[in-house]
């Protein structure tokens, strides 16, 4: 292996950073992405960097190099020209000032599952995955870092005082970035999201200056910093949550048929909007090319429940039951869970995917089903993609404990919301047709099926980003009525826009 000072030999004693190309080493290079400046750091600068970090500086010529520049989402192929790897906020505060100093832009990561890239990029890619610890304030509050894992909250707020927190159900999702853009998962009918038990966070500045934002410090930061989503106003290192006490979750599952799409998704956001689902369910229906592709085609619906089992059996008869629609015999499945993780025990796998989201407002247009079945039989039948190539459209309900709180008392704006919704096109061995076809696919479903989820108001999720929209479509449908007061945020802790990105608050 060729050494960090022999690299930077090899390479005139400097790492160019800039359209010309991010040096890798080996005696190649490789293109940059428009995020750089054109700054270049040598020897020395990178010598007096790393000797005050205590973390890890991680270069393209490091062994670790080749996966600790990956992503979650196998879409981006970033190739960073350092990765920090910080063990602490003041690890933090000396890469944002060695990034801001040189001209270099700046991406974070929690987690590294931004839809959009964002968590990767030419420049320095600032890694908080160390950052994880979770320890236990007393009285049901914990601190967590903001690179602890979900899979690890869950465990360690259920091992040290038997409480969990509404969060999301992809195990290896960083704490930083769900917190920061709302939290959905299958507690908030319960609990609300993530974002509404963090009591407090640290943040560290684009000037070097650490912030810990509460209702009684920069509460206008706190306000923004739950619901902005990551990379907007600075560096959010830990948290102070307030956790709920830890119950059994009760899972139960059933198919309608597909050609019942529009009556299925009738009823569910009827029964929704009714509020005759209780605080204690939150209900999924699920549209997906594997129940699809039973014969005859299916959709799912799933009630994730806290309450008693007689509770859930009763909710899930206003689907089923009398008035509702029978369920297709034979076919679901029912089990506890003990967190609203996926697998608890999850290792990190890779996908390729393009994802898309809705926050709905009010009852769908009538055919918006017929859609959705249009789209996922045609998937279906498309020899291009494999039974692996999944792909699904998850309603998911809304309500209960997430309308307690006013569309302006946080920057997360969808109080009010009914549902929320999530599209998803992966591949499993992608090629340049196979993802050409994907994108054309969701595309086309989304161009469908958005407008007739919108009838009574647009909205989408920041933390399921779209590059597909416009500068207009996104700071509108993410923020609404709150991006003004975003702005003036920004403009006060982040007036030269540091924090600059593809889909940050802009100035």
């Amino acid at each position: 292996m060729i050494g960090r000072r022999a690299f930077l030999r090899r390479s005139g004693g400097t790492l160019a950073v800039g359209a010309a190309g991010a040096a890798l080493g080996m005696g190649w290079t490789r293109s940059a992405s428009a995020d750089c400046t054109g700054a270049t750091i040598t020897d020395g600068v990178l010598s007096r960097f790393r000797s005050r970090i205590q973390g890890s500086v991680i270069l393209p010529v490091d062994t670790q190099y080749a996966t600790a520049r990956l992503g979650f989402n196998r879409r981006f192929d970033p190739y960073p020209v350092i990765i920090v790897r910080a063990a602490g906020t003041a690890d933090v505060a000396r890469t944002i000032e060695f990034a801001r100093t040189n001209g270099i832009t700046l991406a974070i990561r929690s987690g590294g599952h931004s839809y959009i890239g964002a968590s990767g990029g030419s420049g320095v890619v600032l890694d908080l995955s160390a950052m994880n610890s979770i320890a236990s304030l007393g009285n049901g509050h914990f601190q967590i870092g903001a690179g602890a894992q979900l899979q690890q909250v869950y465990g360690a707020l259920r091992c040290q005082e038997n409480m969990t927190i509404p969060c999301g159900s992809c195990d290896t999702v960083g704490f930083g970035g769900i917190a920061q853009g709302g939290g959905f998962g299958y507690l908030q009918q319960a609990h609300g999201i993530t974002l509404d038990r963090v009591r407090s966070a640290r943040v560290v500045l684009a000037d070097g200056t650490v912030v810990d934002a509460s209702p009684e410090a920069d509460a206008d930061l706190f306000w923004a910093i739950r619901g902005a989503g990551g990379g907007s106003l600075g560096v959010a290192t830990d948290f102070t949550v307030e956790a709920v006490p830890y119950k059994t979750i009760h899972v139960i599952g059933w198919y309608w048929p597909l050609a019942s799409a529009g009556e299925a998704l009738d009823r569910f956001a009827s029964l929704q909007e009714s509020g005759a689902v209780p605080r204690s369910a939150t209900v999924a229906l699920v549209f997906n090319n594997g129940a699809a592709s039973l014969a005859p085609a299916q959709c799912v619906c799933v009630l994730f429940s806290t309450g008693t089992l007689a509770e859930a059996e009763a909710t899930k008869q206003l689907f089923v039951g009398p008035g509702g629609i029978r369920a297709t015999p034979g076919l679901g499945f029912q089990y506890d869970a003990d967190s609203p993780a996926c697998d608890p025990h999850a290792v990190a796998q890779r996908d390729y995917y393009r994802a898309k989201s809705a926050i709905v407002y009010g009852q769908p247009a009538a055919d918006t089903g017929d859609y959705l079945r249009y789209w996922l039989e045609r998937r279906v039948a498309d020899p291009m993609f494999s039974p692996s190539d999944s792909a699904t459209v998850n309603f998911l309900t809304f309500g209960g404990a997430v309308s307690d709180v006013g569309p302006s008392d946080t920057a997360f704006p969808h109080r009010d919301a009914l549902l929320e919704v999530q599209f998803l096109g992966y591949l499993q061995n992608p090629t340049t047709q196979s993802i050409r076809k994907n994108q054309a696919w969701i595309q086309g479903l989304y161009a469908d099926v958005f407008p007739r989820l919108s009838v009574h108001g647009e909205g989408c999720y920041v933390n399921y980003c779209d590059d597909d929209l416009t500068e207009a479509q996104w700071t509108s449908r993410y923020w609404g009525a709150n991006y003004p007061r975003l702005q003036v945020t920004k403009r006060r802790v982040d007036p030269a826009d540091f924090f600059h990105g593809k889909q940050t608050i802009r100035l």
